[in-house]
């Protein structure tokens, strides 16, 4: 008997149904290459329509940089004048054929706050975001994906009810509420993480995660509870799957069942999620970086739209843009990597 197990162990993971091609033929071109040619190809008009779209709406924003930078007091034919010289008395697509010329040489204008390049100042403030993010995907994933798996197997149990409360809570309760309470406990009341500011990663490792933990956790919470409802909601119905009753019925072992063959199926979706959860983490560090003043894009966003620094605004909002359909190509990517069809070259 146990031989018949140990020989049947490694086949109890279903094989999905094959997808019929277009053309029996396999294609040279290796699937991982055409596939990513596919989508890089889509980021393209995608950028395109993204990008003059929120190249005309920004216009649209009452006021405009030469009154923002004249004040209250600037005449009229002051503000004219300083529109011819910066180029937005020009018809808006005239603009905008501009703005993309020079993009494509890699200049993204310069800023009408500072006179300085926005691609540079960009870059500079990218390292803050993009710590921020990964640390919070880092935080969720390390907390969600093992309680989500372990309240699955404990569908209808105290642990369970509790375990889908606590994450009612966290959707319930805003990530900046949550910062607020973070920092006065911590920071403020017990005084054992910095309140405000950020260290870059290369001066002290210590100091820079000691500056993005209460922000990472206020960014995480709501995340881990997205992601834990979405590993149980599609663990239990793994463990409800056929295959899974086989492999009890054969004897084997419930923690390899849930940790190694049900959890390897389900990880297409902790993937997807993962990736919708990152683009909008995204989105969240505009509040939580003023909140605890780190120089990353989303202050360098907010600044820009209270001053109407269009070159800064249009070259964050690019950088959105892409970063979003990169995750994007990413998650395709890699679930495709792990699926079958994929491995065999059945998906074209």
């Amino acid at each position: 008997m146990t031989t018949t197990v140990v020989s049947q162990e490694n086949s109890l993971a279903p094989e999905p149904e094959r997808v019929p091609t277009r053309n029996s033929h396999r294609s040279p071109v290796n699937p991982y290459i055409r596939m990513i040619g596919v989508r890089f190809a889509q980021i393209i008009p995608t950028a395109i329509i993204a990008s003059f779209i929120t190249f005309a709406l920004i216009r649209i924003i009452p006021g405009g940089p030469a009154e923002a930078l004249l004040g209250p007091n600037g005449s009229d034919e002051a503000i004219a004048a300083l529109n011819e010289r910066l180029g937005l008395n020009q018809p808006l697509l005239v603009q905008y054929w501009n703005w993309v010329v020079s993009a494509l040489h890699g200049d993204l204008g310069t800023s009408l706050q500072n006179s300085a390049p926005v691609g540079p100042q960009i870059l500079a403030r990218l390292p803050a975001s993009a710590e921020l993010v990964v640390l919070a995907l880092l935080l969720s994933a390390v907390v969600a994906i093992p309680l989500g798996v372990w309240t699955a197997t404990r569908q209808g149990r105290h642990s369970d009810g509790l375990t889908r409360t606590v994450s009612g809570i966290g959707l319930a309760v805003p990530d900046f509420f949550l910062a607020i309470v973070l920092v006065d406990v911590f920071a403020l009341g017990l005084g054992v993480l910095p309140v405000l500011g950020w260290v870059p990663l290369e001066n002290s490792v210590i100091d820079n995660l000691s500056h993005l933990v209460l922000p990472a956790t206020a960014l995480a919470a709501g995340a881990a509870s997205i992601a834990v409802r979405q590993t149980r909601a599609a663990m239990i119905e793994t463990l409800s799957s056929d295959y899974v009753r086989t492999a009890r019925a054969m004897g084997i072992d419930e923690r390899k069942i849930v940790w190694r063959y049900a959890l390897r199926n389900i990880v297409p979706t902790i993937v997807t999620v993962y990736g919708l959860l990152a683009v909008a983490m995204l989105g969240a560090t505009v509040i939580l970086e003023q909140i605890f003043v780190l120089p990353g894009l989303g202050s360098a966003l907010v600044i820009a739209i209270d001053t109407r620094d269009y070159p800064m605004l249009q070259g964050i909002v690019l950088l959105f843009v892409v970063i979003v359909l990169l995750v994007n190509i990413l998650v395709d990517v890699v679930n495709n990597m792990i699926s079958p069809q994929l491995r065999k070259g059945t998906i074209s």
